[in-house]
Parts: C-alpha cells; structure tokens; sequence
C-alpha cells in the first residue's frame, strides 16, 4: 500500500527542487495535485477520503509527510522559506501548489477541528503558523498501522461455546440496528448486564457477521476534548466502532462517550446498568444480556470443563441446582478449582469450593457466615422434620432435572429457590438445621444480623435487604435469619404510617425471597406470629420441637464427643429428672468437661454434670432446690 505512493513522493521530491531553483510552475503544480488526488490504494487516500479533505488540505497533508520522512526534501522547504527543517507553513503550501503569496482563499482549511487540524500539529490562520504531521498520521500513511494506549487487547476468546439463547436474541438485535442505523446521525450502543453473562461475545459475534471492525477502549487517563478528538481520529482512520468497558455513569465517561459518538457517529459500551438518555444527550439503543437457564448452565459446565479431568461419576447438575452463574463465572470457577486441588481428579466438592473462591462473598455488617461443622448424626429431631430437612436439600440439588429436563421452568418464572421455616422454642436445634443442610449440600451459610438490617428511617430497611439478596444471588448462599418473626410478622391493620411502612416492608421481603433462586431459612419461637401470606409461600414448615425423653437421652449420648473420657453416668436420672433443650444438653457437657479438667480428673464424673446442671438453671432464673438435685444432693 505504502509503495503506491512512491511515484507521488519522487515526483513531490523533484519539484521542491525545481521550486526553490526557478519558484512556481503551474504545470508541474498540476501533475503533483493530481497525483496526490488519485492515490486511491493507498492509506493516504484513505486519510483524505475519512477527513473529506479538499485540495488544498490534500497538497498540504502529502508535504508535511515528505518533509518528515525525507531530510533533503526537509532542507530544500526549510531553504526556500527560511523554516526550521521538518516544518512547512500554510504560505509554503499556498506558495509551492497553487503559486499565491497568501492563505486567504484557503482560510477554511486552517480553522479549528478542521480535517489539516486534525492531522497536523500547530495549525491556526496564521499564514506563518509552523505546522508538522501528528505522528499518528504518519504511522498510519507510511504503514497502515495505528496504535493507541486506550485500545485494550481483544482476549481473542470472544465467541460462544454454547448457541445460548440470550446470546443469540442479543446478537441478532444488534445485527437489526446495524444494519437500519443511520450513523450520520451520533448514536450509542448499550450492552448492559453482570459481568460474564456474554456482553463481549455479543459485541463480536454481531460486529464479525456484519464484516464491522470494532476495538475496545478504556478510558484514557486524558479525557480532554482534544485526547478525545484525537481517539475518535484514529478509530475514524482504522474504520472501527469504539466499544467502551466497564463505563459507569459519571459525567467524564459520559461525556467522553458523547463525544466518541459525535466524532465517529457510533460508539457502543458496555457497562453494568443503562446510562439515561439526559446522561448520554444523544439518542442511544439498549441491548440487555440475562444469566442463562439452569439447563444452559448444565451444558456451559459439561462443554467448559472437556478439557479437565473429572472424577468418574461427577454430577454436574448438582452445581446448577446450588449456583446461578454466567459462563464467565462458571470458567474463572473451574480455574479456582484446578488451582485448589491436589493436581488429581476434580470432584463436585473441588468445584464448588472453587465457585465460593471465585465469588468472594462479602456480605459485610449485615450477615456473618457460619462454619457448616454438624451433619445428619449430630442433630436429633422427630423423623418427620429429618424428613423435611431431606427433601428440602433434593429439591436443591435436583433443580436442573426439574426445572430444565421436566419443563418447569416454563411454569416458574419466578419462585423457584426453597424458603423454609424453622420453628421451634430457643435450643432446640434450628441453627443447627441450617448448618446440617449446608454441609449436606456443600454451600455456604450466612446469618442475617437483623440488629444491623431493620432500621427506624424509613425505607432503610428494604434497602439493607435488598443489599442482602443482591450479595447472595451470584452464589446462592443459604440465608439465615434467625428470630426472624421481627421481620415477618403479621402485617397490621394500618392504623398510622408506622403500620403502613412495616407492611411496606414485609411485602418487600417477600418478594425479595420469591425473586431468589437460593435457600431462605426463617427462625422463629413464635410461627404463629407469622403472616399467612407468608406461610402459603413457603415450602417447607420444620418443626423444631422440645425434645421428649427419646430424643433427650439421645441428645446427652451426643452431647459428649467421644474422645472424652467418661466416669459412671446416671444417664437414666439426667433423661427423666430434668427436661432440657439440646442447647442446655450441649452447655452442661461442655461446662462438665472444663470442671473435671480443672480438678485435674481422669473422667468426667456425675458430680461435674451436676454442679453444670446447677449452674444452667441459674443462667434462667430458676432455683436448684433439693428437689431437682435428688439422689445426688450431696455431690454439691
């Protein structure tokens, strides 16, 4: 490309010759125009063609570029009009093409964000205006290459591995407004929507089919007018359409977006939420990319880990029951858990630690995790709540099957995570219920401090809940709100506005539960004190009932762990003598044990269980006597 103009440049080269010899000669000046106006192969063509330059900005264009490549050609102008070599003048240019002692005729072409301002460096109406070309212009005519800081690499892994249908829907909107868009007009394409839903692949595979280049852009750190200006020149040069990242909506990146718009009559971005038409002030069209279905992230996690090897067996549908995730979450996931294993087989469980990695939940002030260390042998409750708990964690992990496979999701749109209620007076084990199902599914657990969720401000509430569900939706952690009848209880008839604005909030939380895909758990003391509307909303109700003397002679044989050595227990007395709760069952052992270490004992003996009998009792007011002491009155 660069070599057809070679004969334009020799011939150029010759003339200033001539011209600093003999001064202006119509004829030659003609046959050096029209060379230079019919380089059509050329990368200079393509300049003059982008910038719609006229013959005086073409004549002046093509001798800054010989004055900077060509030293003799550089002393010859410097010579002739007493320069500083590599420079020319608007008067040299008028002077050696058209045979004028003045720049007037040619005013227009010297003014501000003219298409010579453009490309050249110190252009004013001065006629004696010292002018050189911009080196990007120069790059770009003698090698057809253009660079520029804020252009990002392309990944090069920009294309579906999957037909996903948000993916296609996106592609073939965007494909509709190319091809019906009128770009002399400035206009903005928006991709909106979380990171690693498939915005990036959108843009290539609807820009690749319509044969338009496009570069990606990051915000210079100079986001002047005139950086701006000279983006938009290069982009002009390359015939691509500026695809901004990660652009939020402040009033720099907006502005810059503008302008990128308003310089190449297309700029599209990608960012997390829609900018407004008054932010933009230019006409904009939004093209909005949603998480695939459980059945397409069931087929993203077969196609993306073929390249790993998976313990024999390995579900994965048991992953898209427990995660909503993009496929660029479900790739930096399998790169977490290739990184956190052993270099061995993976497994569902290396997986799954590598999506909590990869998530890097923080819930903040406002829900604490909790370590999921009990399983099914540790807690002790009547069949029929096990049973609960069972189904509860099937329904998880056999979503995909449900949903996807059965069609269910059709009839789903919205409902389709697993809230429960777990009820029950205090100690009997609803906490522990919560964490047996996070350890039995392999998912973290977060519990909701509701000290830090409700507020006396009104509207504070539903925004720290709304904050809640966002955090967890990625990961579909199980949320866990204990005593949580302070935030669902019965909605009031509204009496004043404090009425009005509880209901407010009830009627929020529950919407926030059915938009949520994950597991919900609601603790309370008083299930009665719930809302029916609540209640026909959930799926499970768990009763968590004061143990009878079954289920606490099981609690006292589990209260003990077995590496403690025991002396002769009288676990006949402690099951029938005293009805306590499995929390009580649990202090009393562990208080036991700290007696019997500190005196030194081989074993935990029957009066170090008595002595912490006693001291429960006065943690809740109530009076030790002889009567409750019994047999063993006399171990105190």
């Amino acid at each position: 490309m660069v070599r057809s103009c070679n004969e334009m440049f020799s011939e150029l080269s010759a003339y200033l010759k001539e011209f600093s010899q003999s001064g202006y000669q119509e004829a030659r000046s003609l046959r050096i125009r029209e060379l230079i106006g019919r380089e059509k192969n050329s990368p200079l063509f393509r300049v003059f063609s982008v910038f719609d330059c006229n013959e005086f900005d073409r004549c002046a264009l093509a001798l800054a570029l010989l004055t900077a490549s060509s030293a003799s050609a550089a002393q010859t102008v410097s010579a002739a009009f007493r320069l500083r070599e590599g420079f020319i003048t608007p008067a040299a240019v008028s002077s050696i093409f058209f045979g004028l002692d003045d720049v007037v005729p040619f005013c227009s072409s010297l003014l501000r964000d003219s298409p010579l301002d453009r490309l050249l460096d110190g252009v004013s109406t001065d006629q004696g205006c010292l002018m050189s070309v911009k080196d990007f212009t120069a790059a770009f005519v003698f090698s057809g290459i253009m660079d520029d800081d804020a252009f990002a690499p392309d990944d090069g892994n920009q294309s579906d591995c999957l037909p996903l249908k948000d993916s296609t829907r996106a592609r073939n909107e965007i494909l509709s407004f190319l091809k019906n868009t009128d770009t002399s007009v400035p206009f903005v394409l928006q991709l909106t929507g979380e990171r690693g839903c498939g915005r990036h692949t959108a843009v290539n595979n609807a820009f690749s089919t319509a044969g338009q280049r496009y570069i990606f852009v990051t915000l210079p750190e100079d986001a002047s007018s005139q950086r701006i200006r000279e983006l938009a020149s290069k982009l002009l040069l390359l015939g691509a359409v500026p695809v901004l990242n990660g652009v939020g909506n402040t009033e720099t990146n907006c502005r810059v977006l503008r302008q990128l718009a308003e310089e190449t009559g297309l700029a599209a971005v990608i960012t997390e939420k829609e900018l407004s038409a008054r932010e933009l002030s230019v006409p904009s069209f939004t093209v909005k990319l949603r998480r695939p279905d459980p059945g397409e992230q069931y087929l993203l996690w077969q196609e993306k880990s073929k390249a790993l090897t998976l313990e024999e067996g390995t579900d994965l549908s048991e992953l898209t029951g427990e995660f909503d995730m993009t496929p660029g979450d479900i790739e930096r996931a399998l790169s977490f858990a290739l990184m956190l294993s052993d270099g061995g087989r993976l497994t569902v469980a290396d997986i799954k630690n590598g999506c909590y990695r990869s998530f890097a939940t923080d819930m903040g002030d406002k829900a604490v995790r909790l370590e999921p260390v009990f399983g099914w042998d540790d807690i002790v409750l009547p069949e029929r709540s096990k049973a609960l708990l069972s189904q509860a964690c099937s329904q998880v992990r056999l979503r995909h099957r449900v949903y996807s496979g059965w069609g269910f999701q059709e009839k789903l749109p919205y409902g389709r995570g697993v809230s429960m209620i777990f009820t029950g007076p205090p100690g009997t084990g609803k906490t522990m219920g919560a964490q047996v199902m996070a350890k039995e599914l392999g998912m973290d657990i977060y519990r909701v401090s509701l000290a830090n969720v409700v507020s006396k401000y009104i509207g504070e509430t539903e925004k720290n809940l709304n904050d809640i569900f966002e955090k967890a939706r990625s990961c579909r952690v199980i949320l866990f709100f204990d005593e949580a009848d302070v935030l669902f209880a019965k909605r009031t008839e509204v009496k004043d506005s404090n009425d009005k604005y509880s209901n407010m909030e009830s009627a929020f939380l529950l919407q926030k539960m059915e938009e949520y895909s994950g597991v919900v758990i609601l603790a309370t003391n008083l299930v009665q004190n719930f809302d029916e509307a609540f209640k026909r909303r959930m799926r499970f109700i768990v009763e968590f009932p004061f143990p009878d003397a079954s289920h606490r002679r099981e609690l006292w044989k589990k209260a003990f762990p077995q590496k403690t050595p025991l002396g002769d227990i009288d676990l006949d007395f402690l099951v029938e003598h005293y009805e306590l709760s499995g929390s009580n069952i649990k202090n009393i052992a562990l208080q036991s044990a700290f007696l019997a270490a500190a005196e030194n004992s081989s074993a935990v003996e029957m009066r170090h269980i008595i002595l912490s009998v006693r001291n429960e009792f006065a943690k809740s007011g109530k009076a030790f006597t002889r009567a409750e002491a019994g047999e063993y009155y006399y171990l105190l």
